[in-house]
């Protein structure tokens, strides 16, 4: 999942050029991966939310055991003995599966906004959990975004009833999962580095997902085959991306390209696959970009 790291406040012009490349860099490779997912529940496809999720956790740990160099080494090992680093894999995998499960029912653009309010409950988990401050001004935020949750949630796209199904129960459920993993992220970077954390997440994801869909890989013809792994190729660049954004800007700066993400996403649907919003999800929406943004900000 997605892990804020920078706080530097004097940055240099050519860092912070930088960052903004490379965050819109992972900002389209994140809506990629999202519209191929729903391209993969299409009739045309007709391909279940577990493969990409198999695709994405072998292409990450592929790619940060072969090619990714930091500063602390990647330890295999501790990913299947340690207990946090297991919690964080099963930690990713409920929540990533969540949003891989919800993108087809709920549209790309409604699933990855939901995706993105894990903001939200990290911010109230560390407060519990950390001792990290809460401030009125931060619970006014909170709680301006999740009014929006209640809008984005509650009407139907045809806004003529106000219902909250399985898949939005699912969605929320999913962002307090990945805010949970945020948390032990937070925890585990004291001894651990990154890579380290990240290959723990893709093994116990690739893992169950492996058990459960390895009779389906027969069947996949060569250009289902190359769309899977693009569309993993691009989440993982996506995260790396990411990463790399946060180092080169404020949080601030970082957070507020990242709101790019949904709403890219929400055009990508609606221009692709004609996904519409309700005015009171429009409203919803908004409320939870705004009230997200405020509070990665001011993390």
């Amino acid at each position: 999942m997605k892990t804020q790291l920078n706080l530097q406040t004097d940055i240099s012009p050519a860092t912070t050029r930088r960052g903004i490349i490379v965050m819109l860099l992972s900002v389209c490779g994140f809506t990629i991966n999202t519209l191929l997912l729903k391209y993969f529940s299409s009739a045309e496809r007709e391909i279940s939310s577990m493969l990409p999720l198999l695709f994405r956790a072998g292409i990450g740990g592929f790619i940060v055991i072969v090619f990714f160099r930091g500063r602390r080494p990647t330890r295999v090992r501790s990913v299947f003995t340690e207990k946090k680093l297991i919690m964080r894999g099963f930690s990713g995998l409920l929540g990533t599966a969540a949003y891989y499960w919800t993108v087809p029912l709920l549209g790309a653009g409604k699933a990855t906004l939901f995706c993105n309010t894990y903001v939200i409950f990290a911010a109230i988990i560390a407060a519990l959990c950390l001792g990290e401050s809460l401030t009125k001004r931060r619970f006014a935020w909170l709680s301006l975004a999740f009014a929006g949750i209640v809008l984005l949630a509650g009407p139907s796209a045809h806004g003529d009833r106000f219902h909250i199904g399985l898949p939005e129960i699912v969605a929320i459920l999913g962002a307090l999962t990945a805010a949970w993993s945020v948390i032990l992220v937070r925890q585990l970077v004291v001894d651990h580095s990154i890579s380290t954390i990240f290959l723990a997440q893709c093994v116990w994801i690739f893992l169950p997902c492996a058990l459960l869909t390895a009779h389906e890989l027969p069947g996949l013809t060569g250009v289902e085959w190359a769309l899977l792994i693009f569309a993993a190729t691009m989440a993982t660049f996506g995260q790396l991306m990411m990463n790399e954004g946060y180092r080169c800007l404020t949080v601030a700066s970082g957070a507020s390209l990242q709101m790019l993400w949904p709403v890219m996403t929400a055009l990508g649907g609606l221009t692709l696959f004609d996904e519409r919003f309700a005015p009171l999800q429009i409203v919803g929406a908004v409320l939870i970009l705004f009230g997200t943004w405020r509070v990665s900000a001011r993390r």
